[in-house]
């Protein structure tokens, strides 16, 4: 037994439970002082104080002996963070892809009207206004992705993160070039407005370029998925 480590899980508990010393003693029938001298590790809990102890805490007779959880408790608490991080991803995940839906939908709908009716950049207030719209839900979607992918790091591996988020990522990725491929065509058209056929190359051309690196990417994805599979085996 190691009077230092449950010391340490006592003090812990108590302040996880919002009790002072004083209150825990009062609950336990001793003064705060011989508290102060658990958490501190100068001395142990009787033997008898032990069962009402682990009651108040809400932890094990066990772990306050050993100083340690025992493994079933880990591979629960492990489980648990698991399916919390895997609840907030999905819930991330979801206004993501609203978001960038939302950005490809209302923007290259206004781009390509825009395209078609006017031959001037900006024409009104309102197309300045979805453009804006539709850039806000761009980065908002990446943004809201990230810090979900970035959430799964703290419980789970890089392989497993890439494994869950890569393809999302990917098609996620290939939503939110929807609208800046037709701003970029819209901009070249303004730029030689002689030359549509020019515009819609370069549209063709930027399409090809993101389906390209969405596809390297699936490529790199599947390597890294059976490479972490062999070594699992």
């Amino acid at each position: 037994m190691d009077s230092k480590q449950t010391g340490k899980i006592i003090a812990d508990r108590r302040k996880v439970k919002g009790l002072n010393q004083i209150q825990l003693g009062e609950l336990l029938n001793v003064s705060n002082r011989t508290v102060s001298k658990w958490e501190k590790g100068d001395g142990f809990p009787d033997i008898t104080i032990l069962p009402r102890l682990s009651e108040v805490l809400e932890v094990t007779i066990d772990e306050l002996l050993t100083g340690e959880k025992p493994a079933v408790q880990i591979a629960e608490h492990t489980e648990y963070e698991r399916k919390r991080l895997m609840k907030n991803y999905k819930g991330c995940l979801i206004v993501a892809v609203f978001a960038a839906v939302f950005s490809a939908v209302l923007g290259s709908v206004t781009e390509i009207y825009c395209i078609w009716a006017f031959p001037i950049l900006f024409y009104t207030h309102w197309e300045i206004m979805f453009a804006a719209a539709s850039l806000f839900a761009t980065v908002a979607s990446g943004l809201i992705f990230f810090l979900a992918i970035n959430s799964l790091r703290c419980e789970l591996s890089k392989n497993e993160v890439i494994k869950i988020a890569g393809n999302k990522a990917i098609a996620l990725f290939m939503l939110n070039s929807i609208f800046p491929i037709s701003f970029l065509t819209r901009i070249i058209k303004f730029a030689i407005p002689r030359h549509p056929s020019v515009a819609a190359a370069a549209a063709l051309l930027m399409c090809a370029a993101v389906i390209l690196t969405a596809l390297l990417c699936i490529k790199k994805i599947k390597e890294l998925t059976n490479e972490n599979t062999e070594s699992n085996s």
